[in-house]
């Protein structure tokens, strides 16, 4: 084969290929995704454009926040929170709208003293009511290394993920209990690091030692499989079409259960829900059964990515050893069902190796 046909066919290959790419991942340049809400210098971008990393001192804090609303997705980004003594600072990954009665979900990260377990708290707000705190120890240091934070927000519920571990989970019970759900309001994407010190840290008793700032911060390959509609009938519209979306993502299946469970038994600091002290009534979603997967294949936490996949053990209560919760006081791997980038991209290989084939033997 000549030189030309060589270079025909490795073109037509590469068109094949890109034209079978997944819809709905964003790039991995963030540039185009985030703009910066502090100072230039706090915000650095790096690695092409593949990194942000946010810094805190005693003059700023920082952060950033995406260029587009969503709607209903799938969304996860990868964070390194700050090494070392980080007492008294707060990190944080969130969605919100804007307004009295805005809609917020939040990853929040406590920084700690050095060689303590770092407190992840997690919030809800939907029509401006929040107050749904949880916190919990995480059964890995964060600070070593890169680790995925997820969540799956479509018509049913709202599930937080941690390395494809649910931690979390919020249901739509709005016609059933009337607790509004997040479906009217487009939240953007935020991230930041500041000064937390009056709380973040053993109630406020440990203090930010300025002496190790900056601290850094940092995030990177952010993925959202969204919709970007803001109007509820728009959105309702887009999202029924998206695997996120489908019967098997509207509930835990018993997996997924036993793991959330194993968090909730062995890992929780606080919980809004069975804090009597501040909430005379337990609020209804506490009491709400956490929503099963009717479907007959398990849903995979994060099917949109190859990197995505969790780093806790299948048997998380065998192998992961709680921390020790005295000093603070106030699983695993996907499960069986193909992805749907996956099975996209199984398909588009035989499809491209057999068209491959066939181009070569008219040539």
């Amino acid at each position: 084969m000549s030189l030309g046909h060589y270079a025909l066919l490795s073109t037509f290959i590469l068109i094949c290929s890109v034209s079978q790419l997944p819809a709905g991942a964003r790039s991995s340049d963030l540039t185009s995704v985030f703009y910066t809400m502090s100072t230039p210098d706090h915000v650095q971008f790096v690695d092409d454009g593949q990194e942000i990393h946010l810094s805190l001192d005693q003059k700023n804090a920082s952060g950033f926040e995406s260029y587009d609303g969503f709607l209903f997705g799938h969304f996860n980004m990868r964070i390194k929170l700050v090494p070392g003594d980080s007492a008294g600072t707060v990190t944080t990954y969130y969605f919100s709208s804007l307004g009295d009665r805005h809609d917020e979900l939040d990853f929040e990260f406590l920084g700690n003293s050095s060689g303590e377990p770092v407190n992840l708290q997690t919030n809800v707000f939907s029509n401006g009511v929040g107050g749904r705190e949880q916190r919990i120890f995480l059964w890995f240091d964060p600070t070593t290394d890169f680790h995925n934070y997820t969540l799956l927000w479509n018509r049913r519920q709202v599930v937080f993920y941690v390395d494809g571990v649910p931690i979390r989970v919020f249901p739509n019970i709005e016609q059933e209990q009337g607790v509004p759900y997040l479906h009217n309001q487009s939240m953007k994407a935020y991230a930041t690091i500041w000064d937390g010190d009056s709380w973040a840290t053993q109630g406020g008793r440990v203090k930010i030692d300025w002496t190790h700032a900056p601290f850094v911060a940092s995030y990177r390959d952010f993925t959202a499989d969204a919709c970007t509609q803001t109007t509820t009938m728009a959105a309702t519209e887009c999202a029924s079409s998206k695997w996120w979306d489908q019967m098997a993502y509207q509930g835990l299946d018993g997996a997924q259960l036993d793991k959330l469970k194993w968090v909730q038994s062995n890992l929780t600091v606080y919980d809004y829900c069975t804090d009597v002290g501040r909430y005379n009534v337990t609020p209804p979603e506490c009491v709400y059964a956490v929503p099963l997967s009717t479907a007959e294949v398990s849903p995979s936490p994060s099917p949109s990515s190859t990197s995505l996949t969790p780093t806790m053990p299948s048997s998380p209560s065998s192998s992961i050893a709680s921390p020790n919760t005295s000093s603070l006081g106030p699983s695993g791997s996907p499960s069986s069902m193909a992805s749907p980038s996956g099975q996209m991209l199984v398909s588009s290989t035989l499809s491209v190796v057999f068209l491959s084939l066939i181009f070569i033997a008219i040539l």
